[in-house]
């Protein structure tokens, strides 16, 4: 499996989002991130894990600066348990794919524009988040250098109550052909 094909079965999103575009780095933030979400949702060869989710809960960028990211949705009943609250999966899915798009702010030629996958998301579900409720993600990088990330990802629901949040830890690839140490 190739990390910088930009098309096909294998592909990095990430990298293939920055192949995509000439000069990614001049690109204003939003569109930075609005590109990779583009580049999961409609591809028409692809409807994964995370492509499910995101297709149907439609988050809504509301701010990205450098290192952040904010977000809203709405929790549908297919992202529920059976007791009519964010299923922790998805809750887990949900912040596995928007903490990684803060990285996306901060990257440029030579770092992290190579991709990166999930090493550790330790999740802490603080509060339910019921069927129904608009919820605010915000997602920060804490640190991010040559082989690793760390981003902070929380939930809050409409009362601005903290629900939910992840330590999600990150292996990066480089674009200069080296190849990761995992």
């Amino acid at each position: 499996m190739s990390n910088s094909s930009p098309t096909g079965k294998g592909s990095n999103p990430h990298r293939a989002v920055f192949l995509a575009y000439g000069n990614f780095a001049s690109l204003p933030l939003k569109e930075r991130i609005l590109a990779l979400q583009k580049s999961l949702i409609d591809d028409p060869d692809f409807f994964g894990f995370d492509t499910y989710a995101l297709k149907h809960c439609q988050p809504t960028l509301l701010d990205a600066k450098e290192n952040f990211t904010k977000w809203s949705l709405v929790i549908g009943s297919e992202l529920c348990n059976k007791g009519g609250n964010l299923h922790g999966g998805a809750a887990a899915t949900l912040l596995d794919y928007l903490t990684s798009t803060p990285l996306l702010t901060i990257a440029k030629e030579g770092f992290l524009d190579g991709g990166h996958v999930s090493r550790t998301i330790t999740m802490s579900y603080l509060r339910p988040v019921p069927l129904g409720e608009k919820v605010t993600v915000e997602c920060e990088v804490h640190q991010a250098g040559r082989n690793t990330a760390n981003i902070l990802g929380k939930i809050y629901n409409e009362a601005g109550k903290l629900c939910v949040t992840c330590v999600h830890d990150k292996a990066v690839f480089s674009s200069k052909g080296r190849d990761a140490k995992l």
